[in-house]
């Protein structure tokens, strides 16, 4: 964790006198997320493991039709992963690729390579849908640390007056060797229905997200080929907003909290948290923008 915190904050000094560049840091916190130290299944939820991460990016035009976004990014199934990623803009579509490592992840794997790929067709102000895929790159497990990230995601939007309104369907994976004989995956699908609302001239957005999503905790043992898992099913009201306070300077948070939930220790019902604070199930991100070019004009 200090390692990755260390390298955020030396592309951040690195990307600063670049002025053309618009630069983003989130700070993630939740406790939707199982113990990643664990080492067998649990039989209930306490609600009370808080992962938490920082992320630092930046994108930039390059030219009329190309654009570069790269950064570290933190998210709590896939952990660190350290992006550069190509755009090329032509009329009604968008085609990204680059390559992304996994950082500092696991002490047996320092960096994990992997490529990462988006299409994006549009009909402006009318429709569009994308295609977002990482995979790690390489052959499964060698020794203890090994691990692959794994990042999908497939989205239709569609515009009415000031708002998108998307559905959309994202999993993501994260398999590691834990031991000589235990193979664990953490893994999450959302189906989700979001409305992006904003205003020309009002310094101000939000977006509200109603989805389904399921967190799983798979336990591998492969010298007896059986697995068991954990499994935690949520229905999620998600709000982002993001505050335009000045020129080339914006407010963002996003909360999704959870309106119900239920989980399994196999087939077996889990107990979840019934007292506070591990009845309250969320994930915060919250950070600032800065538009280098606004702000020192």
């Amino acid at each position: 964790m200090k390692r990755a915190i260390l390298i955020i904050l030396l592309i951040f000094i690195i990307l600063i006198p670049a002025s053309s560049m618009e630069i983003s840091t989130l700070f993630h916190m939740s406790d939707i997320s199982f113990d990643n130290t664990d080492t067998s299944p649990v039989s209930s939820f306490s609600g009370t493991f808080y992962p938490w991460g920082i992320s630092i990016f930046a994108s930039d035009e390059i030219s009329d039709e190309m654009s570069l976004k790269a950064g570290v990014f933190y998210d709590p199934v896939l952990r660190y992963t350290t992006y550069t990623l190509f755009e090329y803009q032509h009329e009604f579509f968008k085609l990204g690729v680059g390559p992304f490592f996994g950082t500092f992840n696991t002490p047996g794997t320092i960096l994990k390579s992997g490529i990462s790929t988006s299409v994006r067709v549009e009909l402006p102000g009318i429709l569009y849908a994308s295609l977002k895929a990482d995979s790690s790159i390489g052959s499964r497990f060698v020794k203890t640390g090994d691990y692959l990230q794994e990042f999908n995601e497939i989205s239709v939007g569609y515009y009415i007056p000031n708002a998108i309104c998307s559905i959309s369907l994202t999993s993501k994976s994260f398999v590691t060797k834990q031991e000589s004989n235990l193979e664990v995956d953490d893994s999450f699908t959302e189906y989700a229905f979001k409305v992006d609302m904003f205003q020309k001239n009002v310094a101000f957005r939000a977006m509200l997200s109603f989805a389904y999503q399921t967190l799983t905790r798979t336990y591998l043992d492969t010298n007896l080929s059986t697995s068991t898992e954990n499994t935690l099913n949520s229905l999620i009201l998600g709000t982002n907003f993001t505050f335009q306070l000045a020129d080339g300077f914006s407010l963002i948070t996003n909360l999704e909290s959870n309106v119900y939930s239920f989980g399994y220790n196999d087939s077996t019902p889990l107990t979840l948290a019934t007292d506070f604070p591990g009845v309250f199930l969320f994930r915060l991100t919250t950070g600032v923008s800065l538009d280098l070019d606004l702000l020192f004009k």
